[in-house]
């Protein structure tokens, strides 16, 4: 039986209810979430949906880049958690944010599938630079992984960074500790197009199908850039994510949506859902206005040629716009 809890966050964000993107059961899980971290001036809220129809799971994930606010998350997961590991990287992560100048925000991401009580959520970092060395790659990492890392690591690190042209640069990375067991490593990668991909996951023998991947690149006129997010742990994961960053504007999104519809990924009823969580809309929540507005649209390609569409939905202080993710 699932323990209902009043929704006084949710439904002032998104439509709730049968037909819309944030279920009954969908707003009980984010608002549980959002009790503790909801509003907080400095903090940048990305939600994640499902684009198919039938799936409803909402996850959250959280940028952060002022030092209260990292002080706030280590207090929080240090009384209310049994993840004494996260609160030391929140420690972790004051003490390199006072050391180091480059960095623009951490991140911190929770699956809402009925495990993040149990799972270390993942972290990430977005770096200010474009440039970045191995070596500070590695000190990244290792204080995104909470360990050292093995031989192999550091050695797809090396491989990555070296694949790189001169306009590519890895725009935040992180660790996915809520896979539990199956702790993933993931690097989100801007300056691609088509061509320039094939080529980097060439370079690093990125065992994925690439056809399937070549074929996500067709009508995307309405797309102003990519991002794209490759992963591993102790392999190259023939998984890859391709973000597409849109042109201002509805009619971008209304096209792009139909593009998703025409290839068969949701039907019209779906894509009016999405359009709701879409538009351009400012919400007071005490004494702070957040902006809400599309952040970017997420097409996945999963073993066995599974493809999965997502669509991500920013809420952002009014005064600043989101850091990154």
């Amino acid at each position: 039986m699932v323990n209902i809890i009043p929704n006084n966050i949710v439904p002032y964000i998104f439509p709730v209810g049968e037909g819309c993107m944030v279920s009954f059961l969908a707003a009980n899980s984010l608002e549980k979430q959002l009790l503790s971290f909801y509003p907080r001036l400095h903090i940048s809220y990305v939600f994640e949906f499902r684009v198919e129809d039938g799936k409803d799971q909402v996850d959250l994930a959280m940028a952060i880049s002022e030092k209260e606010d990292l002080q706030f998350f280590k207090i929080y997961f240090d009384k209310t958690h049994d993840h004494k590991k996260v609160g030391i990287w929140f420690s972790n992560c004051i003490a390199l944010q006072e050391k180091e100048q480059a960095i623009k925000s951490f991140w911190i991401e929770a699956d809402l599938d009925g495990s993040e009580q149990d799972q270390i959520p993942s972290l990430f970092i977005s770096p200010k630079q474009k440039s970045i060395t191995l070596a500070e790659m590695t000190s990244f990492f290792e204080v995104l992984n909470l360990q050292s890392l093995n031989n192999k690591n550091q050695e797809f690190l090396k491989q990555c960074i070296n694949a790189l042209e001169d306009s590519q640069y890895i725009e935040h990375f992180g660790v996915m500790h809520s896979r539990g067991d199956s702790k993933t490593t993931r690097m989100y990668i801007r300056g691609f197009e088509k061509d320039s991909l094939l080529l980097f996951l060439h370079k690093i023998n990125w065992p994925g199908d690439k056809e399937v991947l070549i074929k996500q690149f067709e009508g995307i006129s309405m797309v102003s850039y990519i991002s794209v997010a490759i992963e591993f742990n102790d392999v190259w994961l023939p998984t890859i994510g391709i973000e597409f960053h849109l042109k201002k504007g509805i009619e971008y999104s209304d096209a792009f949506l139909h593009k998703l519809k025409t290839s068969g990924f949701c039907t019209e009823r779906r894509v009016a859902a999405i359009r709701d969580i879409l538009c351009p809309k400012k919400i007071k929540s005490g004494k702070f206005t957040y902006k809400r507005s599309l952040s970017h649209f997420k097409i996945t390609l999963g073993r066995a040629k599974k493809i999965e569409p997502k669509v991500y939905v920013q809420l952002t202080p009014n005064y600043l716009g989101v850091m990154g993710f």
